[in-house]
This record gives C-alpha cells, sequence and structure tokens, in this order.
C-alpha cells in the first residue's frame, strides 16, 4: 500500500513541476558558474579567480559561523525564558541557507549566501522556510524545553 501512495505522488502535478524546477537549478547554475569562472579567468587571471572563490567562500563561512553563534545564543536564551523563539528560528534558517549558499564554490552563490545576511533578506527566506515547518518547529520548541541550556 505504501509504495502506491509513493508513486502517485510521482504523477501529482506540482510534485513534478517542483522536481523541474529544482533539476533546472541544479543544471543551469553550475554552467553559470562555470561560464563566470572562464570569464573572469580570462580577464582577471586563472589562479586568482580560484583563489578569490576561495577566499570569498571562507570569510562567509566564519562570517556565518559567528552570526550562528549569535543568534543560537539569543535562542537558547529564548527558551530559557519559557518564550517560544519563532524570530530566531527564522534567523537561523535564513543563515544555515546563507552559509549553504556560501560553501558552494562560486561567485554566483557567494552573492546569493552574502545576501542572506542582509535581515530583510534573511527573515524572507527564512519565513518562508519556517512557515513550511511551523508544527515540527513546535515540537522542537517543547523538546528543547525539556533540557536545561
Amino acid at each position: 500500500m505504501v509504495s502506491i501512495k509513493v508513486f502517485l505522488r510521482f504523477l501529482d502535478r506540482s510534485f513534478i513541476v517542483r522536481l523541474f524546477l529544482i533539476a533546472l537549478l541544479y543544471s543551469l547554475l553550475p554552467l553559470a558558474e562555470i561560464f563566470l569562472l572562464i570569464y573572469l579567468g580570462g580577464r582577471i587571471g586563472n589562479y586568482l579567480i580560484l583563489a578569490l572563490a576561495a577566499l570569498t567562500g571562507l570569510l562567509g563561512m566564519l562570517v556565518a559561523l559567528r552570526e550562528f553563534q549569535k543568534n543560537l545564543a539569543a535562542l537558547k536564551s529564548k527558551i530559557r525564558e519559557g518564550a517560544y523563539p519563532g524570530r530566531e528560528f527564522v534567523n537561523l534558517t535564513g543563515i544555515l541557507i546563507g552559509g549553504l549558499l556560501l560553501l558552494t564554490p562560486g561567485f554566483i552563490t557567494d552573492a546569493c549566501g552574502f545576501l542572506l545576511f542582509l535581515p530583510v533578506i534573511r527573515n524572507a527566506a527564512g519565513g518562508a522556510v519556517v512557515a513550511r515547518m511551523q508544527t515540527r518547529l513546535k515540537d522542537l520548541y517543547e523538546y528543547l524545553k525539556l533540557y536545561d541550556l
């Protein structure tokens, strides 16, 4: 019975559209990154561009780690107070998405990752993800209240 439900899920139109968009993103974004690296490598120098790409990713990850630690401390203090940390969940989700983009090599993903450190964009991206996971996050909050953070 479970296998039939899984099979029927593949026939759902919205699932197929989302799967197609993800596949398109995973194929076009690396191509754009490669073309940009080749173009900039020809203009500036291959080794310099590769070093610059690595440096931006490393610096971005350091900034993401600092922001993550700061917001994690705020999350812990909210839980200790007994308040639901909705804003902190949104911030942490935006930081995690930005960190993942910074971890991916390339300038386009690094630019998108650095944009997620702007509070307006971080709140929009984090809020979109958190809205879909609201019931799970409430369960997580109840679970974390049991432990002395």
